[in-house]
């Protein structure tokens, strides 16, 4: 950058600044003065800057050195030439001293500020101004964005819940989420890929310590100290038999430690349930069959406790429910042993946040959301009851409302071209039998009708129990979906997201030229898609690629506000895990990992991306709000 460009900056800094409390208003009107500057060489975040704690005539701020291209962000340091070096960010680079106006010394150095500096965001955001920290999210309602891209979409987040919290006054943030142990996975897992399998854990190439540093990071860029939540997002137990499942317990365990940072914790422990325990199943146990085995999930005493602390009524304010004595060796039986895991990993996730400096709370949610079965309010109160009565309360709560990751929901019985996939094609292969009977029934054949009661019984629950009702895969939905959550759960909501921002990436690589560079690749990830397909890859859905193909879907992703119906959705799902693969056909012999080249996209492809998460975002919470 240029030295007399970080002089003017400098200068302007002390102006506006110096010997005043430095507020949100002033760095604002300073980013507004600075733009008279005309610097080209410069970028500056001053939404950033902050003054060191011990001597407040030092500033520091985040930059983009613009001259180079790419462009490279830095951390400026600016202080009186009479003021001590920065302990906090040694080895800084001498921009130059200067003498701005003929008046005061003053000496800018900068270091390298990039998502990939860890150590030095951590300082700055811990040191300097810990309102960049996540915490929890408790009670509050929050849309919960995945970065499965998180250089490029973490910064579209934060400018779109600044958009929602000027226009409404409600912080929704929580931009910091992704599966732990599916998205993403520790450094050396990530190291160790070759990319060869889409489904193998990380296939984003995001480490659990990078997304949580790159939240650190674009809050800082984006001046956003209003508070976010930082989840790891489905710590998920895996495995066939006792090894299996033990084995993957040690591994999360070990995804834990170094998530210790975040604030919220979702665990999946859905391998563990029992589904022929439910009547649902088409192969389900009888009675005598559910009581063998609740003798030998639960000793005497576990038995004793469930039987009696079950026996009473719970009333959610909505209804009341009672459970007879069968019911509850059911749900014993189909959930016990997933619970007591859930316990079990509770107490490491307190075990792990209780010796750092950073706050010991966090959100604790388990995960129901992935059992076959659509959850109901009394399957609900058992989970949540159990875990508050055992003392590992669960703030969040998500169920499985019949969502499919990254489709629309049906708003008919049957499928049709402007109405989409209707229900009765929509719940074929499922375990939801219950379903379309009682959308017919007791809805009149309007499946949005039924699914707004739905939600409004289980957000009572939820409620019930000072929890919050999330709603996992949000990606795909349409207005009038979310309208009916809205009202369903009054407001108190948490939407995931995180799919959705990824295709928006694809779709602008779709939509340049054929010839173009970005638009090869985006061909090169379909057919590498293709490739694993034919290779069964994606198991039973690996079928789903020729068949889209045969229907004339082509690569096309489809209408995004349409819910996707129109494109292929063998690559609305798996073209994503393609990131983390290698480009084997690159024509130029570069084979790097397709995550890498997507980094390094233009400028303006990359603000149209952005552009668009941001929009998307900031739309969500329009349909939100009801």
């Amino acid at each position: 950058m240029k030295a007399s460009e970080a002089a003017a900056l400098a200068d302007l800094i002390y102006q506006m600044a110096e010997n005043k409390p430095l507020t949100d208003e002033l760095r604002q009107r300073i980013a507004n003065r600075a733009q008279t500057l005309d610097l080209t060489s410069i970028a500056p975040y001053l939404g950033s800057l902050e003054q060191d704690p011990a001597h407040r005539s030092t500033y520091y701020m985040a930059v983009d050195g613009i001259a180079a291209k790419p462009a490279q962000p830095l951390l400026l340091h600016i202080a009186l030439a009479s003021s001590p070096t920065s302990s906090l960010f040694p080895q800084a680079m001498l921009i130059g001293r200067m003498r701005p106006g003929g008046g005061r010394e003053i000496v800018v150095n900068a270091v390298p500020f990039s998502s990939h500096d860890g150590d030095r965001i951590r300082t700055f955001a811990e040191q300097l101004n810990r309102a960049f920290l996540p915490r929890p999210q408790g009670g509050q309602a929050a849309i919960a964005v995945g970065n499965r891209h998180p250089e490029i979409s973490l910064p579209a987040a934060f400018t779109a819940f600044r958009t929602i919290l000027r226009k409404s006054g409600l912080n929704l943030a929580s931009t910091v989420q992704l599966s732990a142990t599916r998205e993403m996975s520790t450094d050396d897992v990530i190291e160790a890929r070759d990319g060869e399998n889409p489904t193998a854990t990380g296939h984003t190439r995001v480490s659990i310590r990078h997304l949580y540093e790159t939240g650190l990071w674009a809050a800082i860029r984006a001046g956003w100290r209003d508070g976010y939540n930082a989840e790891a997002d489905h710590f998920i137990i895996t495995g066939n038999n006792d090894r299996e499942i033990a084995l993957s317990v040690e591994k999360t365990k070990e995804a834990i430690l170094h998530a210790a940072g975040y604030t919220k914790f979702t665990t999946d422990t859905s391998r563990l349930f029992e589904l022929e325990a439910d009547t649902r199943h088409p192969r389900a146990w009888d009675d005598a069959a559910v009581a063998s085995r609740f003798e030998q999930v639960l000793n005497a005493e576990e038995r004793q406790w469930v039987l009696a602390e079950f026996a009473r009524p719970f009333s959610t304010g909505g209804a009341n429910y009672n459970f007879t004595p069968a019911e509850v060796r059911r749900l014993a039986v189909k959930f016990a042993r997933s619970l007591k895991l859930n316990e079990d990993l509770y107490d490491h996730i307190r075990k792990v946040k209780a010796p750092g400096s950073l706050s010991r709370a966090f959100d604790f949610e388990p995960s129901i959301d992935e059992a076959e079965t659509l959850t109901t309010a009394k399957e609900l109160i058992f989970y949540m009851h159990w875990l508050r009565a055992r003392g590992r309360a669960a703030q969040l709560v998500p169920p499985n409302l019949g969502f499919k990751k990254r489709q629309a929901y049906p708003v008919a019985m049957e499928s049709s071209p402007a109405t989409g996939v209707g229900l009765n094609d929509y719940v074929w292969h499922k375990m939801w039998p219950e379903l379309a009977p009682r959308v017919v029934s007791e809805f009149g054949g309007k499946p949005l009708d039924e699914f707004r009661a739905r939600v409004g019984e289980l957000a009572d629950v939820a409620r019930f129990f000072n929890a919050t009702l999330s709603i996992h895969s949000g990606s795909g939905k349409q207005a009038e979906v979310l309208e009916q959550i809205a009202r369903a759960t009054a407001g108190r909501w948490n939407y995931k997201i995180s799919g959705e921002l990824q295709l928006q990436l694809l779709d602008v690589l779709y939509e340049q030229p054929a010839q173009s560079p970005w638009r090869q690749l985006y061909d090169r990830m379909t057919g590498r898609a293709h490739e694993f397909a034919a290779r069964g890859a994606f198991g039973e859905e690996s079928e789903l690629a020729k068949k889209y193909l045969d229907m004339g879907r082509g690569t096309y992703l489809g209408d995004a506000l349409r819910g996707r119906v129109d494109g292929n959705l063998f690559l609305v799902f798996w073209l994503g895990n393609v990131n983390g693969s290698r480009d084997v056909h690159a024509p130029d012999g570069d084979y790097r990992f397709f995550k890498e080249k997507l980094d390094e996209m233009p400028e303006g492809l990359l603000a149209e991306v952005r552009k668009r998460n941001a929009a998307y975002i900031v739309w969500l919470a329009d349909q939100m709000r009801g």
